[in-house]
Order: structure tokens, then sequence, then C-alpha cells
């Protein structure tokens, strides 16, 4: 089994959801690292949760968010979410693994999403415009 390195899994998720992302983020990075108040280059921010909070509710805004955890993570996971501008979200896990374990995170992903939308890229996520645009090049 060879190892691969950037494998990406993403899953489109039809609507907006503060707990949905800390849920999974506390569920595949217990141990991640917070992100910086200013990371979106958006001030005044007070905590992580208030910063993520704030792209939830805003309606046709568009921000990507990436957490990765340092230690006890053997498969380099790193757990992002795509706020998409049309009110949806594209979850992602990348890891260093094997076709085998990409495909078990996919699918369990997908489970925790109650979704059938998802797909597999190799060191790049896919790109799309979109929450529907994404869904239409999942099918394809």
């Amino acid at each position: 089994m060879e190892l691969i390195m950037n494998i990406v899994c993403q899953v489109y998720f039809d609507e907006k959801s503060t707990e949905k992302i800390f849920e999974l983020l506390n569920l595949y990075l217990p141990k991640y690292e917070e992100l910086n108040l200013d990371y979106t280059l958006k001030e005044g921010f007070k905590s992580h949760y208030e910063m993520i909070e704030y792209f939830v509710i805003t309606d046709n805004i568009r921000q990507t968010f990436y957490w990765n955890q340092q230690h006890d993570n053997p498969n380099n996971l790193t757990f992002g979410v795509n706020i998409t501008d049309d009110n949806k979200t594209v979850f992602s896990l990348t890891i260093d693994g094997t076709i085998s374990l990409a495909e078990i995170y996919l699918k369990d992903l997908k489970k925790k999403l109650n979704s059938d939308v998802g797909v597999i890229t190799f060191v790049n996520p896919a790109e799309y415009q979109n929450g529907a645009d994404f869904k239409e090049i999942s099918a394809g």
C-alpha cells in the first residue's frame, strides 16, 4: 500500500452551522490549534467561536478555514471548512495515507453530514465557485 501525501476528501453540506463545524473539528482533531483571531483579516473578534459564527450567520459571504494538530495526528490530518457564497458548506479532510484510508474518511464524513455528495482529490482541493457548483462537479 502506497503512502500518498495530501489526499483531500471533500463533502458538501446543504447549510451553514457553527455547531456542526465545531462538532466535527473536535471529533477529527480533538487537540486542534486555534486559529489566530485575525485569520480572516477582519478585526474585532474576541474568540475563535465568534469568528466562525460571524461567517456562518452572515449571508452570501465566502470564507475558508483550515485547522491542524501537531501532536497525536498519525495521518497528518487537516480539517477544512469552506463556507460558500450561496450559504452552503464544503467540509474537507486532508490526509497523508492510502486510497483505502481516504475512502474510509470520505464515507465517514458523508455519514456525519448526511450527504451523498463528495469527492477525493490529490494535492489540491477541487475547484468550485459555490455549493451548487461543487454538487455539479462532484456528480460528474
